[in-house]
Formats: C-alpha cells, sequence, structure tokens
C-alpha cells in the first residue's frame, strides 16, 4: 500500500509540475490565467509566482500522504491531470 500511496503523492508533484509548465507555455502563447488565485498571485509576485503555486502542490501532497483511503488520493491525482490536460489543449490549438 506504502508503495501505490508514494507513487500516486508523486503524481501529484509531476502533474503541478506539468501545470506549472503548461501554463508558461500558454501565458507566452499571449494567454491569461485562468484561476483568479494564480492571476493574483502572478500580480503580486511577478516571475516568481510559481513559489505559491509549488507551495500549494507540497500542501496538497502532505494532505494526501495522511490519507488513509486510497481511492480518495487517485481521484485527487485524476483532478490535477484536468489542468494540464485542458493546458495542453490549449497549447495545441494555438499551434
Amino acid at each position: 500500500m506504502n508503495c501505490v500511496k508514494a507513487s500516486l503523492v508523486f503524481a501529484v508533484l509531476i502533474l503541478g509540475c506539468a501545470d506549472l509548465l503548461t501554463t508558461n507555455k500558454i501565458l507566452d502563447l499571449g494567454f491569461s490565467e485562468a484561476n483568479p488565485f494564480m492571476q493574483m498571485a502572478q500580480a503580486w509576485f511577478g516571475v516568481w509566482w510559481l513559489i505559491p503555486k509549488l507551495g500549494l502542490t507540497f500542501i496538497a501532497m502532505a494532505l494526501l500522504w495522511h490519507s488513509k483511503n486510497l481511492f480518495n488520493i487517485a481521484m485527487v491525482v485524476a483532478f490535477c491531470s484536468t489542468p494540464v490536460i485542458n493546458n495542453l489543449l490549449i497549447i495545441a490549438g494555438a499551434s
């Protein structure tokens, strides 16, 4: 169980980094951030907006590590994949 749990929590980190990279690509293409909280972070922190983004990812990982239900952890991983998929579709459509 710990190996599966560790893999799922690690997947949250990978998806958080993928979201960060694809969001930066979208911003480079001239689009804007759709998430109002991340828009505020970008306005306040400028190019360092990745710090609160990754900070929230690490908080999510810590909370998930304390969960005892693998199904719930897997659901969070699936939820974390949706922004990445959406960003990739936007990038593909803009290219």
